[in-house]
């Protein structure tokens, strides 16, 4: 009696509904949606969109056998042109994490340059679109074992300038880079072939001071020509020289005392020179901080009460340039008598 009552609600709720127009309005409306959007989704056109930067994976499993790494190549990316539904292609569907881009090496057996084919997959092994192409088809690379070798760095100034030195005052000494070594990784093949490091810099000359420079690193072989697929430790864009200039002046001469007792450290002893001035160069940031220019060193312990006489050459420079490195100074220490 139960399942009667049941049934009966149900066709009287149905041919209620059925009967009533509004209702049959609003459920025409929605089964026509239904019907439309699966028509629209299932005829739309297909559309192309390029999925930007998928990187590149380079294949070293055949290279690798036979000891070999890859050089040239840092991080390489490229563009994947797809065409499929709106739906499935959109910008907020699909990503350059949804493409694998390999670089085929099936080929290299030998050291040297190779021009790699790219492949791109989806990594959706169902994906219902198309890759229709990219943005590069083919990367170089060189595949060789692996070499570290250590090179003495060459220094080179161009001065667009008539002078490098702003005149006559001032001289110049050698350049000095700010590595005398650099380590340089590369391909054995190429490592081998070179012959010179060159640090190279420009200036417009007329210099009245010490410059420091940030070089430009070319590595070459025996007939001038530039190495390449290398690496350098310290890097190549970390390497500068340093031009040394120094002005000309005349300062007195002293000595440095070494060991001195402590009754003179407060009263230091009398020093004069015969000559009592060198001519030096000096760095002309340092040269108004300078009273005197030191010679050398004197040790006390080698002084006598009295007077003492010694012969120094100028060869204890360090804080400027003889300008006359041959000449010698008699300096005259004088102690008290015991």
């Amino acid at each position: 009696m139960a399942n009667n009552n049941a049934t009966s609600k149900s066709k009287f709720s149905l041919e209620k509904i059925l009967a009533n127009n509004n209702a049959l309005i609003v459920i025409s409306f929605l089964l026509a949606a239904i019907v439309w959007l699966s028509i629209s989704i299932n005829q739309a056109p297909e559309v192309e969109r390029v999925v930007e930067n998928v990187k590149v994976n380079i294949d070293t499993s055949v290279p690798g056998q036979l000891g070999y790494e890859a050089f040239g190549v840092d991080e390489v990316y490229v563009d994947i042109t797809v065409k499929g539904k709106r739906y499935l292609v959109g910008d907020n569907v699909l990503s350059a994490d949804d493409f694998t881009v390999t670089a085929i090496t099936s080929h290299v057996d030998a050291p040297g340059v190779y021009s790699l084919q790219l492949k791109a997959t989806p990594k959706d092994p169902d994906a219902s679109y198309t890759i229709v192409s990219k943005s590069m088809d083919n990367i170089e690379v060189y595949f060789d074992t692996p070499k570290t070798a250590e090179f003495l760095v060459e220094t080179n100034v161009d001065c667009l300038a008539e002078n490098l030195i702003a005149s006559d005052d001032y001289i110049t000494a050698d350049p000095i880079p700010s590595a005398e070594k650099i380590s340089i990784t590369g391909p054995t093949t190429e490592v081998e072939k070179i012959q010179h490091v060159l640090a190279s810099v420009q200036t417009k000359g007329n210099l009245k001071s010490t410059e420091t420079l940030q070089a430009v690193l070319t590595v070459a072989d025996a007939y001038g020509a530039e190495i390449k697929y290398l690496t350098f430790n310290p890097a190549a864009d970390s390497i500068s020289i340093t031009i040394p200039v120094y002005k000309k002046t005349e300062l007195p001469v002293t000595v440095d005392l070494e060991n001195v007792p402590t009754k003179y450290l407060e009263n230091p002893p009398v020093i004069t020179s015969v000559p009592g001035t060198i001519e030096v160069a000096v760095d002309a940031k340092k040269l108004s901080s300078l009273d005197a220019i030191s010679i050398g060193k004197v040790d006390f312990k080698t002084l006598e009460p009295g007077l003492n006489t010694i012969t120094m050459d100028l060869s204890g420079i360090t804080d400027g340039i003889a300008l006359n490195p041959d000449q010698e100074v008699r300096v005259l220490i004088t102690l008290d008598e015991e």
